[in-house]
């Protein structure tokens, strides 16, 4: 028996350790739900974080995505009525979501019932696989199905249009809300007050705004209602919708994984030891290619999402680097610092240089496996 239970890669896989992390995630998952309802005086960063996730429920994809972590569940032995009783606290989510059953609301939905179901299926046929390879095959299907879904009943170019179009209008009226919220703030005595007394702070702010107009804000309508006809986010959405599904699965799986008994798969690993399939760079080359080359300017969107795509997965695999180097002391002094330069800097130049000293660390890490003598470089900080 004891045999048998150990050679089931499944069964002998580490459980999760520790609910401290996981409780912050979804409490930033929580709190960016709840985006549209900052208070005006947040109305700015609520927007760029609205813009970042294109389906603005997270909360739904994550539940989702724990309904069919509790099917497979099922499937491996676990209860019935959990599995019954998650599937329809989704379907009763889904039902709720404030957006029509048709246009942007049934993409959302499509969406999410697609991931799910596609999650599922990988789950059931590749138990032994790590998380992060499922998931990328469940969002690639989810991606196909979608694509396919879209193009029934009319030309591929057609329904790709009318695609852009519904997601540049989403991404208007989100940018349009923020401003309007962010100017009841800007016209209120304590904002003429504060601007008197710090007018660079208050510049800034304003900077901030015109930014965020700029990022989702739609093109002229001469130029056909094309993807390229919108804001640099908008054009970016299939790559940041990608994103924002697997992190909804991670957590999901997560979630999952500390409330069942039944394990479907090997716990998630933590960020220091993040790493990936080294092929995976050729996608980044790729993208970067057709973003880049004059002559295939035609499909330039799609070069550009490839290359946030992979681009984000290898700042990822560049946060585990730098997490692996740093000290423990200095890990936990280091946000501290950098909410100081954002202040001096400003966000979005700290955030930007971060992200690129991550994604050089991920990139070089193909070549170089910074982690292989790490214990040496630092003795004494591993756990």
């Amino acid at each position: 028996m004891t045999a048998e239970v150990a050679s089931d890669p499944v069964a002998a896989s580490p459980r999760e350790r520790g609910w401290r992390w996981f409780l912050v995630a979804l409490a930033l998952l929580a709190a960016a739900n709840t985006a549209p309802r900052w208070t005006p005086a947040l109305a700015l960063v609520g927007g760029v974080v609205r813009l970042l996730l294109p389906i603005e429920q997270v909360v739904v994809l994550t539940v989702v995505a724990v309904a069919a972590c509790y099917v497979v569940g099922w499937w491996a032995g676990g209860r019935f009525t959990l599995a019954l009783g998650w599937v329809g606290i989704a379907g009763w989510m889904l039902w709720q979501l404030p957006f029509p059953v048709a246009g942007y609301g049934a993409f959302v939905r499509g969406w999410s019932l697609s991931l799910g179901a596609a999650f599922g299926l990988v789950c059931l046929v590749s138990r032994s696989r790590p998380f992060l390879s499922r998931a990328l095959t469940a969002v690639a299907v989810a991606a196909a199905v979608a694509f396919f879904g879209m193009a029934l009943g009319s030309s591929a170019e057609t329904s790709l249009t009318d695609g852009s179009r519904m997601v540049g209008r989403e991404y208007q009226r989100r940018v349009s809300e923020s401003v309007i919220r962010w100017q009841q703030r800007t016209a209120s005595p304590s904002w003429e007050t504060f601007a008197a007394r710090m007018p660079s702070a208050a510049a800034r702010a304003e900077r901030l705004a015109s930014v965020l107009g700029a990022l989702g804000t739609p093109g002229s309508a001469e130029e056909g209602g094309s993807m390229r006809s919108w804001g640099p986010l908008a054009v970016l959405s299939p790559a940041l919708l990608a994103l924002e599904s697997l992190l909804a699965l991670a957590l999901g799986w997560a979630a999952y994984h500390r409330l069942a008994r039944v394990r479907i798969g090997p716990p998630l690993a933590p960020l220091r030891e993040v790493r990936f399939n080294d092929q995976l760079v050729w996608g980044l080359v790729a993208g970067t290619t057709v973003f880049l080359l004059p002559t295939l300017a035609e499909w330039r969107a799609l070069g550009a999402n490839l290359t946030c795509f992979f681009g984000t997965l290898y700042a990822l695999r560049g946060a585990g680097v730098l997490t692996w180097w740093m000290p423990n002391r200095v890990a936990v002094v280091a946000p501290i610092g950098l909410l100081v330069l954002a202040v001096v800097l400003g966000p979005i130049q700290v955030l930007s240089m971060v992200l690129l000293a991550m994604f050089i660390l991920g990139l070089g890490d193909t070549w170089r496996d910074f982690r292989a003598d790490a214990g040496v470089r630092r003795p004494g900080s591993l756990r």
